[in-house]
């Protein structure tokens, strides 16, 4: 009677034991073509740009002519002032970018979650913008901004007012990528605040309405703390976003007038594949990523402040 209780006892985690390795299993049949394509697609690219970027592959030549070159690459960004500019200018581009699309899709957000008339219809077309071509995005705003011929300027004209050259100044050009951009990436995260919204439990409101509360107080002791994971998450993509605005600035300015929209992302593609500098080009793209890198930690660390889980 014993020996037939334990042998089920046995028999019972075993079977427990290979249950387990078959979810194990499974779960790896849907993880694995995803970790698969990381590591062909991310990390193996990445890993190579490191090795590169310590390399003298910055003109045609046999692989096996080049030579281990150290820090000579890091060195020479450092002293190019073409390159430091742009690292420059996608730091101004981040400070026009990031707070305009935080503080205006927060705004778009809260109105539309207000009935209204035509509230689906609104929330449907606000989503355009965000699967619009970046191309044919670029080539509307062109038009609409040309600042001899747009209609924009030569409504503004009409107005009494003396209009901006928007892409074609130097002044201008920058902030007018960041807008538009703005507008073209407004949907995610207006929806993603929306959600957040939502989610704010309503008696929260009720209660502040029987103290009397007025808005301003709700939204600053209720909305925006509970909020604040979403806002946490949505400005650490949007200032990841920021410094990869190669598409844009190609297609609406290509980086000019002169120098002043030549953001960084351009400037690594333009050494890369226009003057074959691979490991230069590399070495600025690892730069690029250690900035970043120490700008979401130093936002990570000081999460603590603001956001309340």
């Amino acid at each position: 009677m014993k020996s037939h209780a334990k042998a089920s006892r046995r028999g019972f985690f075993a079977a427990i034991i290979q249950w387990g390795y078959r979810e194990r299993g499974a779960a790896w049949v849907f993880v694995l073509p995803f970790v698969i394509g990381f590591l062909i697609f991310n990390i193996i690219p990445m890993a190579y740009s490191v090795y590169i970027s310590f390399m003298d592959y910055n003109s045609f030549k046999a692989l096996n002519s080049i030579k281990f070159i150290g820090f000579d690459n890091y060195v020479r960004l450092f002293h190019d002032p073409i390159a430091l500019n742009a690292f420059v200018k996608s730091f101004i581009y981040t400070v026009f970018y990031v707070p305009g699309l935080i503080l205006l899709s927060f705004l778009v957000a809260t109105l539309l979650n207000r009935a209204f008339a035509l509230r689906a219809l609104t929330r449907t077309l606000i989503l355009m913008p965000y699967v619009a071509n970046v191309v044919a995005v670029s080539i509307v705003w062109s038009i609409l901004l040309d600042p001899f011929g747009g209609p924009v300027n030569q409504l503004l004209t009409k107005l009494g007012m003396d209009p901006p050259l928007w892409l074609s100044g130097v002044k201008t050009a920058l902030p007018t990528i960041a807008g538009i951009n703005v507008w073209q990436s407004l949907a995610f995260q207006t929806i993603v605040f929306l959600a957040a919204l939502q989610g704010v439990n309503k008696e929260l409101y009720e209660a502040a309405d029987i103290d009397g509360a007025s808005r301003w107080r709700r939204l600053w002791s209720i909305t925006l703390p509970v909020i604040s994971p979403t806002t946490f998450f949505l400005v650490i993509t949007s200032i990841i976003g920021s410094f990869q605005n190669y598409a844009s600035v190609r297609m609406l300015t290509n980086g000019g007038p002169g120098t002043s929209s030549r953001v960084i992302s351009l400037n690594i593609y333009e050494e890369a594949f226009t003057l074959n500098h691979y490991s230069y080009a590399s070495a600025q793209a690892i730069i690029l990523f250690a900035i970043v890198l120490v700008i979401t930690i130093i936002q990570w660390k000081g999460q603590k402040r603001w956001v309340h889980y």
